[in-house]
């Protein structure tokens, strides 16, 4: 079984986006935000370049962006989790790594086994509720980690 990378998009946009929307995220694939309060929860999807794999990044902008590598501009819809400085992987919020494997590659040895994208959906959308909103919250508690 090996998915490529336009279907798996098909598959996260059509499963995984209304779990995102229905959580209060706005923006489009690949990129989300999430503004409570002055706190921005931000999210990635980010394919490997090698195919067959992806990870969701997971970012916050705390109140005085003080988490930004460059202070950002513009408004939330424009922060990216790659100009920050703390974030994780969904699915390894306690250290580490972590990739959906969708199809072969030449690293997919080193992140797992080939998954269905139905099933690699589901396990992201578990994995926003159980892991991700929790580690938003510890950030807004205290944006140092």
């Amino acid at each position: 079984m090996s998915t490529d990378t336009k279907t798996m998009t098909g598959v996260l946009k059509r499963l995984c986006v209304p779990t995102l929307r229905n959580l209060g995220f706005k923006g489009s694939f690949p990129h989300f935000f999430r503004e409570t309060g002055t706190f921005v929860s931000l999210l990635t999807v980010q394919f490997a370049s090698a195919g067959g794999s992806f990870c969701v990044n997971l970012g916050y902008a705390d109140p005085r962006r003080k988490n930004f590598v460059v202070a950002p501009k513009g408004g939330p819809e424009k922060l990216r989790v790659s100009q920050t400085r703390n974030q994780v992987r969904l699915g390894a919020t306690a250290g580490g790594d972590h990739w959906f494997v969708f199809g072969s590659a030449s690293a997919s040895a080193y992140r797992g086994s080939v998954e269905a994208p139905e099933d690699l959906a589901a396990r992201f959308n578990a994995l926003l509720t159980s892991e991700a909103e929790s580690w938003w919250a510890r950030m807004r508690a205290d944006p140092k980690g």
